[in-house]
């Protein structure tokens, strides 16, 4: 089930939401919740923040006022000559390799306002008697520079983004509500992990170009440390700040409470289900939607028994509930 979990992370207080909203609608056979936008989500969140989301809230880029010289950035991508201008050094591949600021510069535009040359150079200290120098033009005028307040380089993470999230979460214990797991090898191969078990952050490293932050970490659990999806170190891919782009931050990855304790009717032979990605007739929404997350539509359709409630996901899984439990299902 690889699917856009990123979504469902990304929506998981849609429960909330829905039952907040009247079923609408002339009785034409099918009645249906109102559309539900990642929008909308965002609103509900950013107007009750929880605990998880408040955690992480002041990590974020220094503005280019603040850049020091010296500041590092490593590169992801080798696609960043593209965006260096011809007189930048060609020294080869720079994947993995750390670039350090040294100033901004005010450099002529075409339409006459200027604009500002970031100059980096390699940071290599394996190779300290390289010079190598890199020119990135940003578009804004280096006498406004100091209204900006972010300033991406494009391919490149920011070092002092990584250190301060390493420096909030390492060592650190919280319940994981996203399987989209990795493995720790350099190539980060895709894992189905276990959600709303207990893990422990062992580092914060640079992600990749769409994820800066790589965050490591083992299960607590001996028996689940010992399985094949929990054995040895994990890894997810996160993100921090406010920007759009910012869909994994640390509550749609991770957990104060045990959500065991908040669920104590679950049977005991449910849970091993749940935290597996798994459902079986018979089980409640509350379980289903503990297991595969809130559903991104949702409808209720009449029968001759009553009203079946249909949940629906991106990847073509669904969900039939009657009676407020699991009938039929395609997962």
């Amino acid at each position: 089930m690889t699917l856009s979990r990123q979504h469902r992370n990304l929506t998981a207080t849609l429960w909330s939401i829905l039952t907040a909203f009247a079923l609408t609608g002339c009785f034409t056979g099918v009645e249906s919740t109102p559309k539900i936008t990642e929008s909308d989500v965002r609103r509900q969140q950013a107007a009750n923040p929880t605990a998880e989301q408040l955690y992480t809230q002041g990590i974020e880029s220094q503005a280019p006022s603040e850049w020091q010289r010296g500041k590092r950035f490593r590169v992801v991508d080798d696609k960043i000559s593209l965006v260096f201008t011809s007189a930048s050094s060609r020294p080869g591949s720079l994947l993995g390799r750390d670039l350090a600021f040294e100033r901004f510069d005010s450099v002529p535009s075409l339409t006459g306002e200027g604009e500002t040359e970031v100059v980096l150079t390699l940071a290599d200290a394996s190779a300290p008697e390289r010079t190598d120098t890199f020119y990135y033009r940003y578009s804004t005028p280096l006498a406004a520079l100091g209204e900006v307040k972010r300033l991406n380089i494009p391919f490149t993470i920011d070092m002092d983004l990584v250190a301060d999230t390493d420096s909030v979460l390492r060592g650190r214990r919280f319940f994981i509500v996203t399987p989209n797991w990795y493995d720790a090898t350099p190539a980060r191969k895709a894992v189905n992990g276990y959600r709303h078990v207990e893990v422990e952050i062992d580092s914060v490293e640079q992600g990749n170009a769409n994820y800066p932050l790589a965050v490591y970490f083992h299960l607590t659990d001996k028996e689940l440390a010992a399985t094949p999806t929990g054995e040895g170190e994990r890894m997810v891919f996160m993100t921090v700040g406010l920007d759009k782009t910012s869909t994994r931050n640390f509550h749609a990855l991770f957990s104060f409470d045990n959500p065991r304790k908040k669920y104590p009717q679950i049977e005991d032979d449910i849970w091993p289900l749940i935290i597996r990605s798994k459902i079986a007739k018979g089980m409640s929404r509350d379980e289903c939607r503990l297991a595969l997350g809130a559903p991104p539509t949702l409808d209720r359709l009449p029968s001759r028994a009553g009203m079946i409630e249909r949940w629906s996901y991106s990847d073509g899984v669904y969900l039939i509930f009657e009676d407020g439990y699991l009938t039929r299902f395609r997962q």
